[in-house]
Parts: C-alpha cells; structure tokens; sequence
C-alpha cells in the first residue's frame, strides 16, 4: 500500500522572477522567486514600524498548513524562493492518499499516479491560484512510504514479536533506540536513503479513533464514521505493519526516475502497482531479514491451542446455545500437560480420557513429540522469528476492499 506520498511541486517559470546576485542580501548567486502576496495562502510575517509610524512587515512567509479534505488533512508549504539546495521557488504537499480517499490507512492502493493526481486536485481545489501557478509536469518525489503487513495470531504474539524484531539489527539497517512497546524504528532519523518502521496497527487505529472522538470538524466526524465500522477495526486487529521510507537516493541508486511523471510512468510498466511498491519494499527490508534468520522469540500459545480446541469441537443444541465442555476439558489436559508434563498428567488420571484429549490436540495441530516437550520449554515454545514476521502480498486487502479509480 501506498501509505504516504512527500513532492515537490515547482512553479512555472513563466511566474518566477530572476534577481541578480548584486541585488539579493545573500550575494550567493542569482536568486529566483515568487511573489508571496499573489498566491492567496495565509502567510505570517514579523511587523516592525518605521519613524513615521508606518508599519513594515519583514520575513513574510507561508506556514506549514494542514489542508482539509472530506476526511483528512493534507500538508501545504510554499516555498517562494531558491535557496540552498532548492534551485527553484516551489511546494511541498505531504499526505496519505488512503486517508484521503477512504478515510483511514489500514489498507488502500498502490497506484503513485492515484496518489498524487487526488493531492493536486485537492490543491487546486483549495488554492486554484496557487495551483494555476505550478508546473506539475516537473514535481519530483521527496518521499513515499510502502507500508506491508503480516498477520500474527493474537495480540500477545504481537506483542513479543515486537519485542523480538526491536532487539535485531543488520546491515546498515540498525534498531534506532528509540523503541516504543507497539513500535520499532530502524536507520538514522537524517537518512537520505530509507528509513524503516516496525508497528502494531491496532493500537495506532485505537488511539487516532479515541482523538477523533474529541473532535468536532466535517473531517473529523466523516473519519470517525469510517473507522468506526467493525469489520474494519477486526481487519486491523492483529496486524504488524511494516513501513519503508524510501527517497529520492533510494531511487536513484537503482535507476529509478524521480520525476513524478516518469516513475508514474515507471510504475505502469510493472505488472501491476502493488508488484512496483512490493519491489521497493523487499528492496528495502531486504538486509533486515536477513537479520531475522538465526533469531528466535518465545510465543505463549496457550490462548492459540484454546482458540483451536473451541472452533473444532464445540457443538451447538438445538436451540443454539453452545457446548464447550469437551474442548476446555481437553484444554485442561494441556495446560497440566504443560505445567507438570507428558507422563505425569498420563499416570494421574484415566487414561482413556488423556489419550483422547491427545488425539483431540493433536487433530489442532499439536504433534505428540511437542505435546511431550511442552514441560521443557517452561511454559514459551521458543520458535524462529522468520515463522511469524513473514509477509502475504496476497492478502494485504479484504475481500470487500473496492479500488479508488481516478476521476474523469
């Protein structure tokens, strides 16, 4: 999924005008630029006053905003000079195309050219001076984020998969340090290359929704509405999302353009859009796999052999009600299988109903060789950390996901 796109927009030349390096404070060269006041954004400025009581506004500029859309914002700059490694007076417009089209980023599309053409007709929208005044045949890629999920079994193996994957490091891809419970960063804040972000999607979901709820904006409302819905919460439940920030470096090592237009173009020739950003993304997490192999977490699995036991042998009367009484006695059985061993739970009770109770485990997934291990392991099957941190490109979206199209 295309979970967030960074560009550079520049304005048409024919709306930038040349100063002479004579005439410019910096004395650095020619400087290009725009005028500011003729743009209709909000601007800012410092007021100081001459002599005669006239006002003089000195360092007029164009904060950061937020524009608004049906559900989300979208991050405006105007930056209306050359300066440093800016050759040219432009924008810079950042935000999730998924949060903008469908109000949340649990999963959404792959296509850059969907991306962007939806962030500039906001633009336009907004701003139609502004955006009258741009050259988008020459936008250029700042960043994108390529954000893929795996599905683990529960929010404790979640939990400890974090854990896990917060302690491994490789290549240049090194753990950040600063780590969070539901979060792991890799590579350096400063990077010009990539930059890595490890996740549980839930608690992100549930604390965005919790904010929502104190607003009182059309957007707010409308988002809160979307991820409000059940289905889309129980998709989001359980997801460890893995976000690559890839830039322009990124790019160019490999050949790819960053001219919006071009990579639009480079995306095309793939298969599809998801196989482009799939590409960018093994690229990209490539060395932190290889990372993972060799490392080992523990996972309680308890709660995953009683999940396993219910949906297999609990029957229903006639009236619906639920028998369960037979998988969580089976499910006892396991856990004094755990605690006190194989051959001990099998000497202290009947052992036709032990062997059952076995068979019934076993047909959930359990060998018997596990089953007389589980002591050993105290409790924590230690496994490989690749077993769970493994990545569906199959199943990134549900069933009922409906593809934005562009409009007409």
């Amino acid at each position: 999924m295309l979970d967030r796109l960074h560009v550079f927009v520049p304005f048409h030349p024919q709306h930038v005008r040349v100063e002479s390096a004579d005439s410019t404070r910096e004395g650095r060269g020619d400087r290009q630029s725009v005028d500011l006041t003729a743009l209709g954004v909000p601007l800012v400025g410092a007021v100081e006053y001459a002599d005669d009581g006239s006002a003089i506004i000195d360092n007029l500029r164009h904060p950061y905003e937020s524009v608004p859309s049906s559900f989300t914002g979208m991050a405006l700059k105007v930056f209306p000079s050359s300066y440093g490694k800016r050759v040219s007076p432009g924008i810079e417009v950042k935000a999730s195309p998924a949060k903008l089209l469908q109000g949340h980023n649990v999963f959404g599309s792959s296509c850059i050219e969907l991306g962007f053409v939806t962030m500039m007709e906001l633009l336009c929208k907004a701003y139609p001076v502004l955006f009258s005044m741009l050259d988008t045949r020459c936008a250029q890629l700042i960043s994108l984020d390529a954000t893929f999920s795996s599905r683990l079994d529960n929010e404790s193996t979640c939990m400890q998969a974090i854990a896990a994957i917060q302690g491994v490091s490789g290549g240049q891809t090194k753990a950040r340090g600063d780590n969070y419970t539901t979060t792991a960063y890799f590579g350096s804040k400063a990077s010009r290359s990539k930059r890595l972000k490890l996740y549980l999607k839930k608690p992100e979901f549930d604390a965005q929704l919790k904010a929502l709820q104190a607003e009182r904006s059309p957007g707010a409302k409308a988002t809160l509405k979307v991820m409000s819905c059940p289905r889309l919460q129980e998709w989001a439940s359980n997801l460890l999302r893995m976000e690559v920030t890839v830039l322009k470096r990124f790019l160019d090592d490999r050949g790819i353009p960053y001219n919006l237009i071009d990579l639009i173009k480079h995306q095309r020739e793939y298969d599809s859009a998801d196989s482009f950003l799939e590409y960018l993304w093994k690229e990209a997490t490539a060395d932190l796999f290889k990372a993972f192999e060799g490392q080992t977490m523990k996972v309680i699995t308890d709660e995953n052999v009683k999940k396993a036991l219910l949906s297999r042998y609990t029957t229903y009367t006639e009236s619906g009600k639920a028998r369960e009484s037979l998988p969580l006695a089976a499910f006892r059985t396991y856990r004094l299988i755990r605690d006190y061993g194989y051959d001990e739970t099998m000497r202290a009770g009947s052992r036709a109903t032990f062997y059952r109770h076995v068979s019934m485990l076993t047909e959930c997934g359990l060998s018997k060789a596990t089953l007389q291990k589980l002591n050993d392991s105290q409790q924590n099957n230690v496994v490989p950390l690749l077993r769970f941190v493994t990545v569906d490109f199959s199943a990134q979206r549900p069933f009922w996901y409906v593809e934005p199209r562009l409009s007409a």
